[in-house]
C-alpha cells in the first residue's frame, strides 16, 4: 500500500510540484483567516513560545473520524524545534480504556513567512499516510491558549472540501484556563465567528485528566 501510495506521489507532483500545493493552500488558509485576523496571528506567533508541552482543552465531535475524538483524556501534545526547522510532535493521551497512546510526528509551515499555516504528518503510524493540514486560527494575548482547526483538504491535488472540519484548543495549563474567563470566552466568540458552532463540529470539552497523570 505503501509502495503505491509513494507513485502516486510521484505521478501527482509531476504535474503540481510540492510549491505549488503549499501555494493553493497557503491561500486557502489566508481567505479563511481574513487579513485582520492573519495581521495578529503573524505579529503575535513566536516559535520560542510555540514550542513546548500544551493540553488539550476542547475538540469537536469531527475528529472522531480524523483525529483524538471525544475518548481520549489526558490529550497534550509537545513540540520540539528540529534542526531544519520543521517541529517534532509527540501527541499523548489515554484512550477509552485507559491505556496510554503516543503518536509522533513532524509540523512544518507551508511558507516560512505563514507560520501559522502548517502541516502535520505522523508517518506510517497515521491512518491516513498524508500530510494533513494544521491551520492555527487564534493566539490568546498571553501566548497561553491557541486555537488550531483542521480543514478537509484533498492531499496531493488539493482541493478544498472545508475550511471548518475539526477543531483543537490547546492551553499551556488547563486549571489556569479554566479560571480565565476571558480567555474561555474568547474561544467561543473566535469559534462561532468561523462558523464552528454546528453539531459536528463545535468545541466540546475534552476528556477529564486522569488522576495522576502527568500527561
Amino acid at each position: 500500500m505503501a509502495d503505491i501510495l509513494n507513485i502516486v506521489n510521484i505521478v501527482v507532483t509531476a504535474f503540481i510540484s510540492k510549491e505549488q500545493q503549499d501555494k493553493i493552500v497557503v491561500d486557502y488558509y489566508k481567505k479563511f483567516v481574513r487579513e485582520q485576523q492573519l495581521t495578529y496571528l503573524l505579529d503575535k506567533f513566536k516559535i520560542d513560545q510555540f514550542v513546548g508541552r500544551w493540553e488539550q482543552v476542547f475538540t469537536s465531535r469531527s475528529t472522531e473520524l480524523i483525529g483524538t475524538g471525544l475518548d481520549n483524556t489526558s490529550v497534550s501534545a509537545t513540540y520540539s524545534l528540529n534542526n531544519d526547522g520543521t517541529i517534532g510532535v509527540l501527541n499523548s493521551s489515554f484512550n477509552g480504556k485507559f491505556e496510554k497512546r503516543f503518536i509522533e510526528g513532524t509540523s512544518r509551515a507551508r511558507n516560512n513567512a505563514i507560520p501559522t499555516c502548517r502541516t502535520v504528518s505522523f508517518g506510517s503510524a497515521a491512518s491516513i499516510p498524508f500530510e494533513g493540514d494544521y491551520w492555527i486560527l487564534d493566539i490568546s494575548e498571553t501566548f497561553q491558549t491557541i486555537i488550531v482547526v483542521a480543514p478537509i483538504i484533498i492531499p496531493l491535488i488539493p482541493i478544498k472540501i472545508t475550511d471548518n472540519f475539526g477543531v483543537y484548543v490547546l492551553t499551556k495549563n488547563r486549571d489556569e484556563f479554566w479560571k480565565n474567563k476571558d480567555d474561555v470566552e474568547r474561544v467561543f466568540t473566535v469559534l462561532n465567528k468561523y462558523g464552528f458552532n454546528k453539531f459536528w463540529n463545535e468545541p466540546v470539552v475534552s476528556g477529564v485528566p486522569m488522576m495522576g497523570s502527568a500527561i
